[in-house]
């Protein structure tokens, strides 16, 4: 993971500020709900966005993709936040948690479209993981958002959470991107730098763990904390397990 990227940059916001965070950059083609300036403004940090994942995965080896994500993941950072600010500002709470479900959606096609053909089935089912993961994490901060502010005497330590979930949500979300305008934009990915984009999206793990702290804050009796773990042999075979599943799921269905 980049440790160069301080936790600081994703500021003391609580967790219930947070809806729009989980998902939204995969929504930057149907941005079309918003509308006037807002949808301008939208467009020209999507544009933004779009030109910071080209540069990543135009890299040739590891060692230069670690480069440029160095390089680009602090600005990914700062635009997809003002684009989860802007949403919040300019579009209802119901709309916004319709428009990511949409966004999972969509993500979910893509990668179950393309993924194979385009990064191969490891990084397929990584990422159809990564979209499950995110989706329930997505639902828990629904839960935070409808369950009131946090305890006056707890605001610290969710402040602590909301950055360390920021920051972990960023991470998955920012690998997860570089697949997604891989496949948009007819984009190869060099198969040094797989690796890298796989280990990435593993974050969405943390994300969800910090998620699941965050709601015990407020009401302990529904959810259990759940401390972030280090992705091991286990989860992967777990990973392995769980797709398997879903596939089974989809052809039953």
């Amino acid at each position: 993971m980049n440790e160069a990227i301080p936790l600081a940059r994703f500021g003391t916001t609580g967790l219930d500020d947070l809806l729009a965070l989980v998902g939204l950059p995969s929504q930057r083609r149907s941005s079309g709900k918003l509308s006037g300036s807002a949808e301008a403004i939208f467009r020209g940090i999507s544009s933004f966005v779009d030109g910071l994942l080209l540069r990543a995965i135009a890299a040739r080896t590891k060692n230069e993709f670690d480069t440029v994500r160095k390089e680009v993941f602090g600005p990914y950072v700062d635009a997809v936040t003002a684009l989860a600010k802007l949403a919040r500002i300019v579009v209802p709470g119901d709309v916004i948690e319709r428009v990511l479900n949409e966004s999972f959606c969509e993500l979910e096609a893509e990668f179950r479209d393309h993924g194979l053909t385009r990064f191969g089935l490891a990084a397929k089912e990584q990422a159809m993981f990564t979209i499950w993961t995110l989706r329930r994490t997505s639902r828990i901060i629904s839960k935070i958002v409808s369950s009131g502010p946090v305890p006056e005497n707890l605001k610290d330590q969710d402040a602590k959470v909301a950055s360390d979930f920021s920051f972990h949500t960023a991470w998955t979300q920012f690998h997860l991107d570089c697949l997604l305008a891989a496949i948009r934009c007819g984009q190869s990915i060099q198969l040094d730098v797989l690796p890298e984009i796989i280990d990435g999206l593993r974050s969405a793990v943390d994300a969800y763990g910090y998620s699941r702290q965050g709601l015990n804050l407020r009401v302990p009796e529904q959810e259990p904390y759940i401390q972030p773990y280090q992705w091991d042999e286990e989860d992967q075979e777990l990973l392995d397990s769980s797709m398997k599943d879903m596939e089974a799921e989809a052809l039953d269905g």
